[in-house]
């Protein structure tokens, strides 16, 4: 991942979201069932869509996690695809993802939100920096 890789389009990446790679649906859209899930599905569409992660490689590290474990969660295949791209393009080596994993796994339940959405003003110091 040191180069640049090719920008993908918006419609590219989310028409190849079926089959072998589609995530769990409801009524056509994607289901989160944990903050984690969708940040680490935002993660790809926004290294992808950058042109820094190619969307290829994803998709079929992706496919293989999917047949290595199929028992495995959806969203679980889709973190290990992810890191087994940064660490076979070398733009993270294990031990960082690991650090980097361990850090927002430890971060509280609803770290997660808008400012609008939790009904006070900031001040309150849990973190936001602004």
């Amino acid at each position: 991942m040191t180069e640049q890789a090719e920008q993908i389009p918006q419609a590219t990446i989310e028409g190849d979201l079926e089959g072998p790679v589609s995530p769990p649906r409801d009524n056509g859209a994607i289901v989160f069932a944990a903050p984690w899930e969708r940040r680490v599905f935002g993660i790809v569409l926004a290294l992808c869509r950058d042109g820094r992660l190619p969307w290829e490689d994803f998709r079929q590290q992706l496919i293989a996690q999917i047949a290595a474990d199929p028992d495995r969660p959806y969203w679980e295949s889709w973190a290990a695809a992810l890191e087994a791209v940064l660490s076979t393009a070398a733009a993270l080596q294990r031990d960082e993802v690991d650090e980097r994993e361990h850090t927002l796994l430890a971060r509280p339940a609803g770290h997660d939100h808008r400012d609008d959405e939790h009904g006070h003003g900031h001040g309150h110091g849990h973190g936001h920096g602004h």
